[in-house]
C-alpha cells in the first residue's frame, strides 16, 4: 500500500463527519456566543462542544485553541459592524450627516439589546484575556474608525470641517464618542447623551453649518 493509500485509509476510520467545512465552522461559532453566555468565566471547550452537538476533533479541525474561536468570534462581530457603518455611512447626504450617522452607530452597541448583549459578552474576563484578543480589538477599533476618518476628510474638502487632520481628529472624537457611549444609559438619557456627544464633536470638527443652521 502507498503512502497515500494508508493516508486516505486512516482518514476512513472513524465516525464520518456530519457537516460540511463551513457549516460545522459556524455551528462552532455560534455555539461559542451560547457557551459564552451561560458559562462565562466557566467557558469550556467541552460546554461549546456540548452545544454545537460536535465532537472535539471537529473543533481542533477549524480552532487551535479557546482562545483562538474568542478571536475569531470577536472578529466576525467587529467585521459585520464595520461594514453596517460602512454602507449607512454611504446613504449620507453630507459629511455633517455621515458624522451623525457613525455617533448613532455607536450608540447602538449600547441601545439595541442584540449587540449590547455582544459588547457585555466580549468585556467579559475570559475573552479579554483570551489570547490574542488584543491585537483583534485594535483592528476591530481601526475598522470602525475608517468611515469616520473618510467622513471628516470629504468634509474638510467641502469645506463643511474647519479641523485640518482628519485622521488625528477622527481617533480623538472616536475615544470620546466610545466613552461616552459606554457610559450612557440607554433607558433614561441615552439620546439626550448622544445629542450633547454629537454638538461637542461638531464644534470640534469646527462644522460651519449642522442642524440646518451656522454653527
Amino acid at each position: 500500500m502507498t503512502s497515500a493509500s494508508a493516508a486516505a485509509a486512516r482518514r476512513s476510520v472513524g465516525r464520518p463527519r456530519q457537516y460540511g467545512e463551513e457549516v460545522e465552522r459556524e455551528l462552532i461559532i455560534e455555539a461559542g456566543y451560547r457557551a459564552l453566555r451561560d458559562h462565562g468565566n466557566e467557558l469550556t471547550i467541552a460546554a461549546i462542544l456540548a452545544s454545537a452537538g460536535i465532537s472535539t476533533r471537529s473543533f481542533y479541525r477549524h480552532f487551535g485553541s479557546k482562545d483562538a474561536l474568542l478571536c475569531a468570534m470577536f472578529r466576525r462581530d467587529a467585521q459585520w459592524a464595520a461594514a453596517r457603518l460602512a454602507e449607512r455611512l454611504e446613504g449620507a447626504s453630507a459629511p455633517t450627516e455621515a458624522v451623525e450617522m457613525w455617533i448613532d452607530e455607536i450608540f447602538d452597541f449600547v441601545r439595541v439589546a442584540r449587540r449590547a448583549e455582544r459588547v457585555s459578552l466580549f468585556g467579559s474576563v475570559i475573552a479579554n484575556r483570551a489570547a490574542g484578543i488584543g491585537d483583534e480589538q485594535t483592528q476591530a477599533q481601526q475598522w470602525l474608525i475608517a468611515p469616520l476618518r473618510a467622513s471628516i476628510a470629504a468634509g474638510i474638502s467641502d469645506g463643511a470641517f474647519a479641523t485640518a487632520d482628519p485622521n488625528t481628529t477622527a481617533d480623538l472624537l472616536a475615544v470620546s464618542v466610545m466613552h461616552a457611549a459606554g457610559l450612557s444609559d440607554p433607558t433614561r438619557r441615552g439620546r439626550a447623551d448622544q445629542a450633547e456627544v454629537t454638538a461637542f464633536c461638531m464644534r470640534a470638527l469646527g462644522a460651519r453649518r449642522w442642524g440646518g443652521a451656522a454653527w
